[in-house]
C-alpha cells in the first residue's frame, strides 16, 4: 500500500464504523474521533506532557481539548499561522474561550519565530500510526514536510488508526501515541 492508500483505508474505516467525530467526513483531515477526549486525558497524564512548558500544536479539531487544557494550566501554546505557512503564533495570555475558531489565533495571538523558541512537546494530528511509533499524516499542511523540532512528538489515534506495522514507509516517528486505551511510547 502507498501512504495515500493507507489514508483512504483509515478514513473509510472510521466512517464505516461511525467512529469519526466533527468535522465529518474524516477524509482529507487528521480525523477527530469518538474517544479522542479519553486519549487526550491519557496523554495529559504522561510525564512528557506534564513537564512540557511550551507546546507546538497543530490546529486540528482532535487536538482542541489538549490545546485548551494546556492553555488553562498555564502552558505556552504555539500554533501555525492559519494563513501563512511557516509562520507561528503564540497563544500565551489568552483563554480558550477567546478562540471561537482556529482563525482567531491570527488575530489574537502574538507572532513568534519558531527557530528562537524552545519547544518541549509537539502535538500533531494523525491519520495512521503503528505500534513502532510510525506516523502518517493527512499529506499536506501542518506539520510541514521537513519540519524538524528537537522535542518529543505526540499524537492521538483511534484504535482503527493503529496498525501493528504500517504497510508503507511512515512519514515520521512519534515519541508518544495516545489512544483511548493506552499510550504507546519509546522503549
Amino acid at each position: 500500500m502507498t501512504q495515500g492508500e493507507v489514508r483512504e483505508f483509515v478514513w473509510n474505516a472510521l466512517s464505516q464504523a461511525r467512529a469519526a467525530a466533527y468535522p465529518t467526513p474524516p477524509h482529507g483531515h487528521h480525523p477527530n474521533f469518538v474517544g479522542a477526549g479519553r486519549a487526550s486525558e491519557r496523554l495529559m497524564l504522561n510525564p512528557v506532557y506534564l513537564k512540557a512548558e511550551t507546546l507546538l500544536a497543530g490546529p486540528d479539531q482532535v487536538l482542541k481539548p489538549l490545546r485548551e487544557a494546556a492553555m488553562k494550566s498555564g502552558k505556552r501554546v504555539i500554533l501555525p499561522h492559519p494563513d501563512k505557512a511557516g509562520q507561528y503564533v503564540s497563544l500565551e495570555g489568552l483563554h480558550p474561550s477567546q478562540l471561537k475558531r482556529v482563525r482567531d489565533v491570527a488575530r489574537l495571538g502574538q507572532p513568534v519565530l519558531l527557530a528562537e523558541t524552545a519547544i518541549d512537546l509537539v502535538l500533531v494530528g494523525a491519520v495512521a500510526v503503528d505500534e513502532t511509533l510510525g506516523w502518517i499524516g493527512k499529506g499536506y499542511g501542518f506539520p510541514y514536510r521537513g519540519l524538524e523540532v528537537a522535542a518529543p512528538w505526540a499524537c492521538l489515534a483511534h484504535t482503527l488508526m493503529v496498525f501493528e506495522e504500517l504497510p508503507c514507509e511512515p512519514e515520521r516517528r512519534m515519541s508518544l501515541i495516545a489512544t483511548p486505551h493506552q499510550v504507546l511510547t519509546v522503549g
